[in-house]
């Protein structure tokens, strides 16, 4: 028997490339739109365009304020930041004053990605993730409420092409929500964008709502082995997965029962990364967590060195007060 550490977020923290002061997070998500041109049924069961973006003023003085410190700004959460009319503004803004070794990077749904915008996002180095859902028309217009099966994948073999020749951590990757109605096609997916021309690849479950949740059985667990298989078979990225499936835990190349371990699921997203709405709220992570405060009338950093902060972080990991969206989990083998 072994302590088992590995986990999603640390998987995901790899690319940040380490925290360069406890004064701030070395991962800052800047949700700066809510409002999407789709609908994603596990995410909103209505086109929602409602001006939910966040203001410039905002969005400037948080990344004014965090430069110094930030590794990777997310500029993305909740929406479809190609949407955002000032979008290229944002992006030269945040290249101008951010660290030498900060990355950018975005999560789109793919439909706005034009010849234009292609070259301006290579131009300005953002690491590009598109949301893929489904190995053919029907399973990805059916999760992908409005979206475009074969303009996405037109996109995305455009997206790959522009960014050939960059190494393989910063070239585009699409992200996979594993649910009922795609978790038998994983291993098609990576086929797909493989012929595409992509070069990364990562997936993760749906777990709310509860609905949609993939079948934790043995078909999954092998569905993502071969998978898996088949993105190092073809020296791809596998950037993102999941470590745990109901009493498995990814052990090398497949999943091995947890009784083989002592589990580890202490999470450490507090600590090293931050979530801040349209709005000004900031939350403990990108994935649902607590919410801590709004900075419409304070500093970001005045938040995150704050004792109701610290009294969450320590909440995170506490058996006796737990958050509930923290319960479950599966970044952290919850």
């Amino acid at each position: 028997m072994k302590y088992y550490t590995n986990n999603s977020y640390n998987q995901m923290q790899a690319y940040s490339g380490g925290q360069v002061s406890l004064e701030c997070p070395e991962k800052l998500y800047l949700d700066i739109t809510q409002d999407c041109n789709i609908y994603c049924r596990m995410c909103r069961d209505v086109f929602s365009m409602n001006g939910k973006t966040m203001p410039y003023d905002l969005f400037s003085r948080l990344i004014e304020e965090t430069s110094p410190f930030v590794k990777n700004y997310s500029l993305f959460n909740s929406g479809e930041p190609l949407i955002v009319k000032d979008f290229r503004e944002r992006v030269d803004y945040v290249n101008t004053v951010k660290r030498n070794d900060c990355t950018v990077e975005i999560s789109t749904n793919g439909l706005l990605l034009t010849d234009d915008m292609i070259n301006f996002l290579c131009s300005r180095e953002v690491k590009v993730c598109v949301s893929f859902d489904g190995a053919d028309k029907e399973t990805f217009e059916k999760i992908r409420c409005g979206a475009n099966f074969e303009k996405v994948c037109d996109n995305l073999h455009k997206l790959s092409s522009a960014y050939a020749n960059v190494s393989i951590e910063k070239a585009p990757s699409i992200y996979v929500t594993i649910q009922k109605d795609n978790q038998n096609q994983l291993l098609k997916i990576a086929e797909l964008i493989n012929s595409l021309g992509v070069r990364q690849m990562g997936y993760g479950f749906v777990n709310i709502p509860s609905e949609y949740a993939p079948d934790m059985n043995d078909n999954l667990r092998m569905e993502i082995e071969k998978t898996a298989l088949y993105i190092d078979d073809n020296k791809m990225l596998n950037y993102l997965y999941p470590t745990r499936i109901g009493d498995y835990l990814w052990w090398g190349n497949k999943y091995i029962h947890k009784s083989n371990f002592l589990l580890d699921n202490h999470c450490t997203a507090p600590l090293a990364s931050a979530s801040i709405r349209y709005d000004g709220d900031v939350f403990l992570c990108c994935n649902g967590g607590e919410y801590v405060d709004n900075i419409s009338d304070k500093s970001f950093l005045e938040v995150w060195q704050s004792k109701r902060f610290n009294e969450l972080r320590a909440e995170v990991n506490s058996q006796d007060s737990i958050p509930h969206k923290c319960k479950q989990c599966w970044w952290v083998n919850r």
